[in-house]
């Protein structure tokens, strides 16, 4: 899935699917758009340092990064991938190898507004839960994204270290917008005077920047990124981003996450579809499709028995580039309601398994719930009131 995000809010954005077909000896088979000369690769355990070396040679490639905690590496040639991916997918000596997918953001931009109008936490009765829970700064959300800008007077105080993997320096300043406006609706200040308020007041972001100024970026930034939030304590991880591939890396990546004790919230994407998008469709992950207002589907919503719920995602507002607000509309704005409510059971001492169970079976059972998503419209109040396991 391919979709192109504007560089400006008032610019209209052409959501595209651009599948790529290709027919090699063995079967027709699609590829998704994905970098030209790389491929990501693992070998099967127990493979020597020797018979890597020497399979790099035979096949005139060489190592560009190595993942060590997942055990991935991503190679590259001269050769087109579909030539290097059909050489190791020969090799006894792989586990896995697959291209180094594009991954995108989920959103539909819109006219900049200032301070106004903002339905998302009071349709999740997220101030009623707030007399329970506010979250603390203990708590990490990490937005694995486009990155945060780093001085915005709603989020300045609540960021943490992160990380830029498209440009490879520790500075994930957001040239495109899209992640500012995920961590507003996430974990903006509030109780502050000024803006928004955020789902979980007093949590504290991770920033990391995975997606470029267009909202693009490749399977090995975003699954760095998420490693990246796990090493550094993420007890959330936020993904209003994805592709159509199904990715082992990606799968391992989350898989990391989880074993660390984060809860993974990802978006289901706007295209009116049933069809699954990764990571959200993984399991474990708390897909989310989108709401509006009225509690009904956005128009724009993937659905499926395989979203897990619903908040609220069209004409939402939140922080934005040029410390302004704005409002957008996306899957990706309804993710992260999710993932501040996560933050709020976090505080509580829930462990991931009980903070996802406690997200997943409170839900309030709007219109389309068994067809557009199995539990229901996202309830804060209700989560927060279950006992802690």
């Amino acid at each position: 899935m391919l979709l192109w995000l504007g560089l400006s809010i008032a610019t209209p954005v052409l959501f595209t699917i651009i599948l790529y077909r290709y027919l090699d000896k063995r079967a027709d088979r699609k590829f998704h758009p994905h970098a030209q000369n790389e491929l990501i690769i693992k070998f099967i355990d127990g493979t020597s340092q020797e018979d890597m070396d020497a399979l790099y040679k035979k096949t005139k490639c060489t190592i560009k990064e190595s993942y060590d905690d997942l055990g991935f590496h991503r190679i590259t040639s001269d050769r087109k991938m579909r030539r290097m991916l059909k050489l190791y997918s020969k090799s006894k000596l792989i586990k896995f190898a697959e291209p180094n997918h594009e991954y995108k953001a989920f959103f539909t931009p819109n006219d900049p507004f200032f301070p106004g109008y903002q339905y998302g936490p009071q349709r999740v009765i997220a101030p009623a839960a707030w007399d329970i829970t506010q979250s603390s700064a203990n708590i990490r959300i990490a937005i694995v994204d486009t990155g945060v800008q780093p001085d915005h007077p709603e989020l300045a105080g609540k960021l943490l270290t992160g990380y830029d993997y498209v440009d490879w320096d520790p500075n994930p300043s957001d040239g495109n917008g899209h992640g500012t406006h995920v961590a507003g609706i996430a974990a903006a200040a509030t109780n502050n005077g000024v803006g928004i308020a955020g789902m979980a007041p007093f949590a504290s972001i991770i920033p990391i920047r995975s997606l470029d100024n267009n909202g693009n970026g490749l399977l090995s930034s975003v699954a760095n990124g998420i490693v990246y939030a796990a090493n550094n304590g993420a007890h959330v991880v936020n993904l209003s981003l994805g592709s159509l591939a199904n990715d082992s890396f990606l799968q391992a990546a989350v898989q990391y996450a989880w074993d660390r004790g984060a809860v993974v919230i990802a978006s289901a994407g706007n295209s009116n579809s049933s069809t699954p998008v990764y990571p959200a469709y993984l399991p474990g992950v708390v897909s989310v499709a989108s709401t509006n207002s009225s509690d009904v589907k956005s128009t724009f919503s993937n659905y499926g028995a395989w979203v897990d719920v619903a908040a609220p995602g069209e004409q939402i507002l939140s922080t934005y580039v040029g410390t302004s607000y704005a409002y957008l509309s996306g899957t990706s704005m309804a993710a992260p309601h999710v993932s501040g409510l996560a933050a709020l059971l976090a505080s509580q001492g829930r462990t991931n398994t009980n903070v996802r169970d406690c997200i997943v079976f409170t839900c309030d059972p709007i219109p389309g719930t068994g067809t557009y998503w199995t539990q229901g419209r996202i309830n804060a109040l209700r989560a927060v009131q279950q006992p802690v396991l």
